[in-house]
C-alpha cells in the first residue's frame, strides 16, 4: 500500500465543482492518461506519462479556489524521442461557446510564444530550437447540446477556395452528458467511473446511489501498484456528493461510499480513519453549509414562484431537477429563462 496521502479538496462548497473536482483528479499523471485512453487509446499508449511534467502555468490547488481551468503537462513521445504538450480545458459554464476554436488558437500561441522566450532567456542554439505540438482537449460538462465542431473555419463566411488559408488542428472533446456510460468506464479505470460518477450527480437518488456503487466496484479492477488511484477517486466521489446534493441527501451518499471503501482490498485502517473524521466534520459543518446553501434555496424558490406564474404549478418531475441543482449561477439563468418560455419543459430542456 502507498503511504502516499491524498489531500482531499476544500470542504467549503465550490459551485464549480465540475471543473475543478476534474482537475484535481487531473493532477495524477497517470489519471490524465487513462483521461486521454478513453479519447484515443492508441494515442495515450504513445505517450511516457510516467515522465509527464506539469506546465506551471495555472497550477490548481488541492483546495481547488484557483480559477483556472486548465491543466498542462509536457509528456515524452516514444520513450523521449521527442516531446508533445497535453493541454486540458474544462468547459464547465451551461451553454456552449463558439469562440472555443479561437480561444484554443490563443492558448497554444500562447504556449509556444512562453518557448520562444525561454529560447532567447537560455540563449538556445538556433539548430535545436524545435516547437512541442499541442494535443487540445476539451472537456464540456454543460448540458446544452453541443451540435458544432471545434474549428476555426465554422466562425467565418469561407469560401471553398479560402479554406486552405484558415489554420486547422484536430481537438479531442469529451462532452460528459452525451457520452455512452459504457465508453467512460471502459477501461475500468479511477478516471472513467469517477466521470460516471459525475455525469449521474443530478440522477434521482436511488440512482445516483446504484452509480456509486457501481463505481467502488469498478475500480477493484486496479492493481495494487494503482492505490493512490483508488484513493483520489473514492475522495472524488465523497465530495462530489457533498458539493452537488441536497444536505439531507449527503450523511447517506457518504456513508455509502465509505462502506464501499470498507470493504475494498484497498482497505486501509488510515484511510478509513481519514475519511470518517473528513464526512464527520462535513456532517457537523452543518450549519455553516446551511448558510451558504441558503442563497440557491432562496433563489430555488423564487423560482418556483416565477414559473408557477407563467406556466402553472411544476410536476414532481421537475421539482426533482430544480432540486438538484446547486449552482447559484443555473438558477439564476433558469430564472431569466421563465420570462421568455413558454413552460417549464423549455426552461428546463437542456439542464
Amino acid at each position: 500500500m502507498s503511504d502516499t496521502p491524498i489531500i482531499p479538496p476544500s470542504p467549503y462548497i465550490i459551485r464549480e465543482f465540475n471543473d475543478r473536482g476534474t482537475l484535481w483528479l487531473l493532477e495524477d499523471p497517470a489519471l490524465l492518461q487513462e483521461f486521454l485512453r478513453i479519447l484515443d487509446a492508441s494515442l495515450a499508449e504513445d505517450m511516457d506519462f510516467s515522465q509527464a511534467q506539469r506546465i506551471n502555468r495555472s497550477f490548481i490547488a488541492a483546495d481547488l479556489q484557483k480559477q483556472e481551468s486548465d491543466l498542462i503537462y509536457r509528456v515524452p513521445y516514444h520513450s523521449g524521442e521527442s516531446a508533445v504538450l497535453v493541454y486540458v480545458l474544462l468547459e464547465q459554464q451551461t451553454r456552449t461557446d463558439n469562440l472555443m476554436p479561437f480561444r484554443l488558437l490563443s492558448y497554444c500561441n500562447e504556449l509556444w510564444s512562453a518557448q520562444v522566450r525561454e529560447w532567447k532567456e537560455t540563449r538556445q542554439p538556433a539548430e535545436s530550437r524545435r516547437l512541442y505540438p499541442v494535443i487540445p482537449i476539451v472537456f464540456y460538462t454543460g448540458r446544452e447540446r453541443w451540435d458544432e465542431g471545434i474549428a476555426l473555419a465554422n466562425l467565418m463566411d469561407l469560401p471553398s477556395p479560402l479554406r486552405r488559408f484558415v489554420p486547422s488542428w484536430e481537438t479531442l472533446f469529451l462532452n460528459l452528458q452525451e457520452t455512452p456510460p459504457e465508453m467512460l468506464t471502459q477501461f475500468s479505470s479511477a478516471i472513467g467511473w469517477a466521470l460516471r460518477a459525475l455525469q449521474a450527480e443530478r440522477a434521482p437518488l436511488e440512482e445516483l446511489e446504484r452509480v456509486l456503487r457501481e463505481a467502488m466496484a469498478g475500480i477493484e479492477g486496479l492493481s495494487e501498484e494503482q492505490v493512490g488511484q483508488w484513493k483520489r477517486c473514492a475522495w472524488f466521489l465523497i465530495q462530489l456528493v457533498y458539493h452537488r446534493r441536497s444536505s439531507s441527501e449527503t450523511p447517506g451518499l457518504m456513508g455509502l461510499v465509505r462502506a464501499e471503501a470498507k470493504r475494498s482490498k484497498f482497505h486501509d485502517e488510515r484511510e478509513e480513519i481519514a475519511m470518517q473524521s473528513y464526512a464527520e466534520y462535513l456532517n457537523e459543518l452543518g450549519e455553516a453549509r446551511g448558510e451558504a446553501m441558503g442563497e440557491i434555496k432562496g433563489e430555488r424558490r423564487m423560482v418556483v414562484r416565477l414559473g408557477t406564474a407563467q406556466f402553472g404549478s411544476p410536476d414532481a418531475s421537475i421539482l426533482v431537477k430544480l432540486e438538484s441543482i446547486q449552482s447559484l449561477e443555473i438558477l439564476e439563468e433558469i430564472g431569466l429563462r421563465i420570462v421568455k418560455a413558454k413552460s417549464w419543459d423549455e426552461v428546463l430542456s437542456d439542464l
